[in-house]
């Protein structure tokens, strides 16, 4: 189990939410902890949101819309949401007019930015290496003949190495990325 400090209600918070239907999908947010919920020994926050960190494409694509759980032992359920042109008028209603609150395992929630940005970005790799994987699975079966066919997983290795390895500054890293592939 991972021990974390318990925060305080109406203390400052940055958070990751994602939704029940695309729980790949990760939004990271600052809120507002308004209670503390607890199943067995784990806590969870009912947080009032006041900012996100993505773009209204991105959240127009996987959060508007989307069933998130909003009270604590509930299921997860969809919302509405007024269209917004950007970030900031959505940031307002939720902050002004939204009664709704996000209901997070402490895992994901943090103290300061540097902690939440830490963890997104170890997901978010997480994440990535497991679609390349999937990819590489995928383009190598022996029943498919499409244009993305790919013959060895030497092949897989050179294709990714032309393009991501202007991301590496030493090829011992490079190496140990592709041996995660």
């Amino acid at each position: 189990m991972i021990k974390s400090d318990l925060l305080d209600k109406k203390s400052i918070c940055h958070a990751i939410i994602y939704s029940s239907q695309d729980p790949e999908t990760i939004i990271p947010i600052k809120g507002i902890v308004e209670d503390i919920h607890f199943q067995e020994d784990i806590p969870f926050y009912s947080i009032k949101l006041i900012k996100f960190y993505d773009n209204i494409n991105f959240l127009k694509e996987h959060f508007v819309g989307k069933p998130f759980l909003l009270k604590f032992g509930d299921k997860p359920k969809h919302f509405a949401i007024p269209k917004f042109k950007n970030v900031n008028e959505m940031e307002s209603w939720f902050l002004d007019e939204c009664t709704h609150r996000f209901c997070v395992e402490s895992n994901f929630v943090n103290r300061t930015k540097i902690e939440m940005s830490s963890l997104f970005n170890k997901i978010e790799e997480y994440l990535i290496l497991k679609h390349l994987r999937l990819v590489k699975e995928s383009t190598m079966r022996s029943l498919y003949e499409g244009p993305l066919k790919i013959q060895s997983g030497i092949e897989y290795n050179e294709r990714i190495k032309r393009s991501f390895s202007d991301k590496f500054t030493d090829s011992k890293d490079f190496d140990e990325f592709l041996s995660y592939i």
